[in-house]
């Protein structure tokens, strides 16, 4: 048996009794040596003492190889609604926001989609450190305002430094937005890569409303997960590979049960702004695709930064995959899911300088007028 794929449960399973290990040898048929070995991973018992083990403690096999997480193991939220996470990931956010819109494209909407014409003043729920604010501004008719509002004290603090680089006219919140108390209304309230992250969206969208003027226009963006985890092509290796995610949808839904986190939120905001009352809901989605190659003067940074993002939430194997599982996943897949990860990470590694690749996020832009009262 291979103990490097397995999480060995037996010591907290005896524990959890509140027997010895003399009195765990006595059961099995052996001695308490042994079941130190077995525990702290030295040995590890032939496969026929598994469904002994297993039917003395009450759990399946996989749940006592660790394959499968125990039915009273706690869930272990990511908190990715908590300032302390996003304090935690200021990186992350840095390195995953460059490659999200073609400018034009922000243009097109503001222009012949949301027929902005007149100076606005904008609202940014969840503005992490703001870096939607330039490429907006510069679209917007000239006297438009920007208010941007989040909860991480890193965030907003470079969100400041970022309106202040730029000269936007603008101010920056630090507070929880569902939490605050606005005396003014805004015509344009948005949100970008908010709602999946946190445990009541339809709540979030209602405050986002609540803040906007009579007629005023509210836009949610999100990235659609499934779209997300088959966008990426790399040259050179398996297309289907890198599109399998089997394991990462238990995750979602382990997620959405336990925290409600909706891994689908981008598939959902159309129907929750029309069940709050908004009118002339439609979707768009950002057209945005990334090509990155050797040829590009700014290539190292775009795959510095690509292989950065990920390897962030993986650099720890074992404490990811022990995340995955508590998440949902097996063993199995959790191994999978992470051993693909740091795969891709390393061969963009070893072929940085001629590796190629393509990645398209899936960014769904719903949007919704307030109705006039």
């Amino acid at each position: 048996m291979d103990k490097t794929t397995i999480n060995f449960r037996l010591s907290e399973l005896r524990k959890a009794k509140h027997i010895t290990q003399g009195e765990l040898a006595e059961i099995v048929g052996t001695s308490f040596q042994t079941i130190s070995k077995w525990e702290n991973g030295i040995t590890m018992p032939d496969i026929t003492v598994l469904p002994v083990l297993a039917a003395f403690f009450e759990v399946s096999i996989d749940e006592l190889l660790g394959i499968k997480p125990l039915k009273g193991d706690v869930y272990s939220s990511e908190e990715t609604d908590s300032e302390k996470f996003w304090d935690n990931h200021f990186e992350y956010i840095m390195r995953s926001r460059n490659e999200s819109w073609n400018n034009d494209y922000l243009g097109f909407l503001i222009r012949e989609v949301w027929k902005i014409d007149n100076p606005v003043n904008v609202l940014d729920c969840g503005c992490g450190y703001a870096h939607f604010a330039p490429m907006l501004m510069k679209y917007l008719p000239e006297g438009s305002s920007y208010t941007g509002i989040d909860f991480s004290s890193s965030l907003t603090e470079q969100a400041e430094n970022l309106l202040a680089k730029y000269n936007i006219n603008g101010r920056i919140l630090k507070g929880n937005f569902l939490e605050s108390n606005f005396r003014d209304r805004f015509d344009i309230v948005m949100c970008q890569s908010v709602l999946r992250h946190i445990g009541d969206s339809k709540a979030f969208i209602s405050k986002m409303i609540n803040a906007a003027v009579d007629g005023g226009l509210v836009i949610c963006i999100d990235t659609n997960r499934e779209i997300e985890c088959c966008g990426l092509y790399i040259d050179g290796m398996d297309y289907g590979d890198l599109c399998d995610h089997s394991g990462a949808i238990k995750h979602w839904k382990a997620e959405l049960e336990n925290s409600k986190r909706d891994y689908a939120a981008a598939m959902r905001n159309a129907y929750v702004m029309r069940e709050l009352g908004l009118s002339d809901i439609d979707i768009r989605i950002s057209d945005k695709v990334s090509f990155v190659c050797p040829e590009q003067s700014d290539y190292d940074t775009k795959i510095n930064d690509f292989i950065d993002s990920k390897s962030l939430w993986y650099a720890d194997a074992e404490e990811a995959i022990e995340r995955l599982i508590n998440h949902g996943m097996t063993r199995n897949e959790a191994e999978a899911y992470v051993g693909k990860t740091n795969k891709i990470c390393k061969y963009l590694e070893n072929n940085k300088g001629e590796v190629a690749f393509t990645r398209f996020k899936g960014k769904t832009i719903t949007f919704g007028w307030k109705r006039r009262t």
